[in-house]
């Protein structure tokens, strides 16, 4: 009976053991044709087609939501810069810090709750300052404010929703 009760024991022990993921196992991310991120130098190309840096990002945060959390989303994205990584950082943490129990209350790269499933496309892009908004595919009225800058001499996301960009810059919610 001893032997038995500890076997119980055991077996119960092991079945509870969570497999926690380890995070070099996380998926890579696979954007679309990387060349689009180099600043467009030929006098035949345009300014404006360096928005698609801004698009790839939110679209592939959309594409991995299921998958990875937010910040191991943005430690792994090529398109973002150290910058926005180290601001999205904080405020994961001051959020968890204030409220262990619900943590972030929106998602503050698309600066909301929610988000449209079938991702982003261009509304406009100020090339003087990079300031992108993107708008929701199939919800129109849905925005999201973003800035890209060169590093380096490619483009990358530098601000997103709440994250890094100014308060006039923001889209009103």
């Amino acid at each position: 009976m001893k032997y038995i009760l500890t076997l119980i024991i055991a077996i119960s022990f092991l079945a509870c053991q969570s497999v926690k993921k380890n995070p070099s196992e996380a998926p890579e991310l696979v954007l679309p044709n990387t060349d689009l991120y180099e600043p467009l130098e030929s006098e035949a190309a345009s300014d404006d087609e360096n928005y698609q840096a801004a698009l790839d990002f939110i679209n592939s945060y959309i594409e991995s939501i299921d998958h990875l959390e937010i910040l191991e989303f943005a430690k792994n994205s090529p398109l973002a810069t150290d910058q926005l990584k180290s601001e999205l950082e904080k405020i994961v943490i001051l959020a968890w810090e204030e409220n262990p129990r619900i943590g972030l209350l929106a998602d503050p790269l698309f600066d909301a709750q929610d988000y449209p499933p079938n991702g982003f496309e261009l509304h406009e892009f100020d090339p003087q300052t990079g300031y992108v908004i993107v708008k929701g595919i199939d919800w129109e009225d849905f925005k999201v404010a973003m800035q890209v800058v060169d590093v380096d001499g490619h483009i990358l996301v530098d601000g997103c929703g709440i994250v890094n960009m100014p308060e006039h810059k923001r889209i009103e919610r």
